[in-house]
């Protein structure tokens, strides 16, 4: 399927890729479902499309791609761009919720199939890990897949390989870079990219930081932006319920400061949520309803 390209309005369209293929069996699949109990399409006056659901997780690494389902994300990425390109075509702002951080891929073909793309990525982790070298996990791999690296069975989808050039990518909040360094990761401030960490974000300031990403990527000429929102990018005090935990991050007005600039000067084309695992929230869900609130905040 190809998508015509016409701009997105600001009246969003759920999508819920229940999917937990790039991460682990767990939780995280039901991100979508939660969001949906607690509101989210009543919030933001959404339309919903009905689920997107991954098959079942293999647990087997494969040793020639060097992760754990890799052709099934592949495959599962392809329909989902499917759908987010019906959603662009029918001139409204997709809104995915994960699931892991696979489902950016699915993403990010939709745009590619438009033509370029560009990238903004909240997130606590730069997930720049070449696949033979991180845990099996293609969360850890979601920015070096789509910026080109790694197999072809997954960074090269439909012959559209990169999905987005690295120059187009701005790459905020992260606060594990030491960390990942010492254990292998690759290092994006090696790239193209736009990257502040969330210590270098707060000197910069939250306001000029969101005009410096839209100024770098009008610079690069992009079609479209996609917008990338892992919730582990927020404060661990306020979003305990992630697989992979970090000290410190983001407030939920310094994330809502970053991302709805952009959203709202026409920026970027539709954004994604992940990550955020239900079942190590409380019964309440607090952490949840934090997420619901910046992805509110967002749209408003």
């Amino acid at each position: 399927m190809r998508c015509a390209y016409r701009r997105a309005t600001l009246r969003p369209r759920i999508l819920h890729v229940e999917t937990n293929l790039g991460l682990r069996p767990g939780g995280v699949e039901r991100l979508g479902a939660v969001l949906l109990e607690l509101g989210l399409a009543e919030r933001i006056d959404a339309l919903v499309t009905p689920a997107v659901r991954a098959p079942a997780f293999d647990d087997r690494r494969d040793p020639e791609l060097g992760a754990r389902n890799v052709r099934a994300v592949a495959t599962l990425a392809i329909e989902q761009a499917d759908h987010v390109c019906r959603i662009l075509n029918a001139g409204e702002f997709p809104v995915v919720l994960g699931g892991d951080d696979s489902v950016l891929l699915g993403c990010l073909l939709a745009l590619r199939r438009l033509g370029s793309t560009g990238l903004v990525l909240l997130d606590g982790h730069t997930d720049f890990w070449d696949l033979p070298d991180g845990t099996g996990e293609l969360s850890d791999s979601d920015l070096w897949i789509a910026t080109g690296h790694g197999p072809d069975a997954i960074s090269d989808l439909e012959g559209r390989r990169p999905l987005v050039p690295a120059r187009a990518c701005v790459v905020y909040g992260h606060r594990d870079r030491a960390l990942q360094l010492r254990d292998g990761s690759r290092d994006v401030y090696r790239e193209p990219m736009l990257v502040r960490n969330l210590a270098e974000l707060r000197a910069a300031g939250v306001e000029d930081a969101a005009t410096h990403a839209a100024a770098f990527l009008a610079a690069e000429g992009v079609d479209r932006v996609w917008l990338h929102l892992d919730a582990d990018c927020l404060d661990d005090a306020l979003m305990p319920a992630v697989d992979w935990r970090l000290d410190g991050g983001l407030t939920p007005s310094e994330v809502v400061g970053l991302a709805r600039p952009l959203v709202s000067g026409g920026l970027i084309a539709g954004m994604d949520v992940t990550i955020y695992n239900p079942s190590l929230d409380t019964d309440d869900h607090a952490a949840g309803r934090v997420l619901l609130d910046v992805v509110d905040a967002i749209l408003a």
